[in-house]
């Protein structure tokens, strides 16, 4: 099995804010972090719309951090905790200048774990049509699609 190239990272308050606000002020960020999709989990949580992961319970928005450089390149996590049969959406986005290197694979990858550590049973995922890239990185990690609705194929990994 292949090094790890990146950690999953549960964020301070004062990362979060950070990032919801756009303060790059002594950030450990590759430069085109965060993406709109960061900032918008950020608001989101801020505002109660997310739950604050911990280390205990990591439902909630979680940092992509490279092991090599210790930049910040982008976001997975879950939007809720599981629901009542074990079923938990995700969403994650990376870093343009990071993208088509494998890392949303490897990320979707360590959510896939951390879900099943932590109880999940069901992992849900939605992609635009036209995202053929995170289609891939989807089937990659076992995801089949289960529903077209609208602009959007829904996917589900079962754990």
């Amino acid at each position: 099995m292949p090094e790890p190239r990146i950690a999953l990272v549960v964020m301070s308050a004062d990362e979060l804010q950070a990032q919801r606000d756009g303060d790059r002020r002594g950030r450990v960020w590759a430069a085109d972090y965060p993406t709109a999709g960061d900032v918008l989990q950020a608001r989101m949580m801020a505002a109660g719309e997310r739950p604050q992961p911990t280390e205990d319970a990591p439902w909630g928005p979680l940092q992509i951090r490279e092991l090599a450089t210790g930049l910040a390149i982008g976001g997975i996590g879950f939007k809720s905790v599981p629901d009542g049969a074990g079923s938990v959406e995700i969403g994650y986005g990376i870093a343009p200048s990071r993208q088509g290197r494998g890392i949303a694979s490897e990320a979707v990858a360590a959510v896939l774990e951390l879900a099943r550590r932590h109880g999940a049973r069901v992992v849900r995922a939605d992609t635009d049509v036209d995202n053929l890239a995170s289609a891939r990185v989807l089937t990659k990690n076992g995801f089949v699609q289960v529903e077209l609705n609208g602009g959007s194929l829904w996917w589900e990994r079962c754990l």
